[in-house]
């Protein structure tokens, strides 16, 4: 009797060391031997719970702000949200704000070695004609000196030189007919639809009496707000470098200085228009067009592109503009 209480005692530990060996892995788990699956379940909750960094948030659109001026748009550059607009989708005169399209080809053709920022230009007799035009922005090219691209360059974007732009067309594409050809093919492929070049300066066609060489001598550029603000975003998205110039005060050239046409600019010292942040972009003047600009401005990891069409004078322009961008980064 004794010997079967001993042998089921003994049996009975058997088992339950047998049993303690089979669970031992399971009670040995710890969290960081948990599979990879596990691990990452975990980590996923905790991004979407208590470690995630809130999003910022969107920008919200503007109410009627009753700008004077006949169309306006602002948009954020990065996303291409409408945030203001009035009558945006009119196609009006841009003036020289068409030069973005002639800066965004030259930047271009220098980006694909067609062209180099040292190369050198000869002044044709259109050129000179327009540069020395009396009331147009210049700066007086003269006829059998050697310009560079980058001066030329520079001269148009932050002067907004006519004889400068016309300088440029002609060293991309031979002459500013065929250069046009390139302006609308390339204002095509961006989707703008309400967009017709004929010259190269914003210029009307009048303006260049006989030198014109696309449309009639009653034709002018012509674009919308909404499609101005789609040109000035791919400019800057392709080539940001241009806000390296555009920012710029004030233009040496030569013996001479020639002031930034855009008076938003902190650096303009204007206190009743400068805005912090701003940096570009295009202004425009002509008697059919009004007076135009095509701001940006950055704040905050925030860019905003904004158009403002017809204005009555050179400063309301930039006072509107300034409204909007006050308004968009209110809190």
């Amino acid at each position: 009797m004794k010997f079967i209480k001993w042998g089921t005692l003994v049996i009975i530990l058997f088992v339950i060391v047998v049993s303690g060996v089979s669970y031992m892995p399971f009670f040995n788990h710890s969290d960081t031997q948990k599979p990879i699956e596990k691990l990452s379940a975990m980590a996923k909750d905790l991004g979407t719970t208590k470690y995630k960094q809130p999003e910022k948030p969107a920008l919200k659109t503007i109410a009627n702000l009753g700008l004077q001026a006949k169309s306006v748009i602002l948009i954020d550059a990065k996303s291409g949200e409408v945030l203001y607009e009035k009558n945006s989708d009119q196609a009006l005169p841009t003036a020289s704000m068409s030069k973005m399209m002639t800066e965004f080809l030259v930047l271009e053709a220098i980006h694909n070695q067609q062209l180099t920022w040292n190369q050198t230009v000869k002044i044709s007799d259109y050129v000179d004609t327009i540069s020395n035009h009396p009331g147009f922005a210049s700066v007086h090219l003269q006829k059998g000196r050697p310009y560079t691209i980058r001066e030329l360059f520079e001269a148009t974007a932050i002067h907004s030189a006519n004889g400068a732009a016309i300088a440029l067309a002609e060293a991309v594409a031979g002459s500013e007919k065929a250069f046009v050809v390139k302006m609308n093919k390339k204002a095509e492929a961006f989707g703008l639809k309400e967009t017709h070049f004929v010259d190269s300066t914003g210029l009307d066609n009048r303006d260049l009496g006989k030198f014109f060489s696309t449309g009639t001598l009653s034709d002018t550029n012509r674009m919308s707000a909404k499609d101005l603000a789609q040109l000035a975003r791919q400019l800057i998205v392709h080539y940001p470098e241009i806000l390296n110039i555009t920012d710029q005060p004030k233009l040496q050239f030569e013996q001479q200085s020639f002031m930034n046409t855009n008076l938003m600019l902190p650096a303009r010292h204007q206190a009743n228009l400068a805005f912090d942040g701003v940096d570009g972009l295009k202004t425009g003047f002509t008697d059919e067009a009004g007076y135009c600009f095509v701001g940006t401005v950055k704040r905050n990891d925030v860019r905003l592109i904004s158009v403002v069409m017809g204005a009555t004078s050179s400063t309301t322009r930039f006072s509107e503009t300034k409204r909007l961008y006050t308004a968009a980064f209110a809190k």
